[in-house]
This record gives structure tokens, sequence and C-alpha cells, in this order.
């Protein structure tokens, strides 16, 4: 098991268990299906990290908003 961050959707912000091996997750809301998959990033001063971001996100926003949310 391992701690990561979710960024983007109904779960933007929260930590969660996510098994290793695992590498993608969904999340059934009102507004219907979320689709989270496993990126792994680079932050300043933190080092590679992994989390679970909206399938749907593009790269450069997943880093800013993990950017913010992690710190």
């Amino acid at each position: 098991m391992a701690i990561v961050l979710y960024v983007g959707g109904s779960k933007d912000g929260d930590k969660g268990l996510v098994p290793h091996g695992f590498s993608k997750s969904r999340a059934e809301t009102e507004q219907g299906p979320e689709i989270y998959t496993e990126r792994f990033m680079e932050l300043q001063g933190i080092g590679r990290i992994r989390v679970m971001a909206l399938e749907s996100m593009r790269d450069d926003i997943v880093h800013q908003r993990t950017s913010q949310l992690y710190r």
C-alpha cells in the first residue's frame, strides 16, 4: 500500500491508500464515473512523487495542481 494524493475531480486534494501495482481507480459521483490514473512527477525540493490524477487532465495542469496541494 502507498499513500497517494488525488488530483482533480471530486477527490481533489484527498489522500488515500492505493495498493502497489494499481495504476487506475474509479470513483462514482453524481455527475458520473471519474477515472484516476497513476502518474509520477518530480516536485522541486521534494523529489519524485506518485499521484492519482483524472485521466483527462493534461500533465502540466496536474503538475501545477500537485505543487499547490502537496505543500
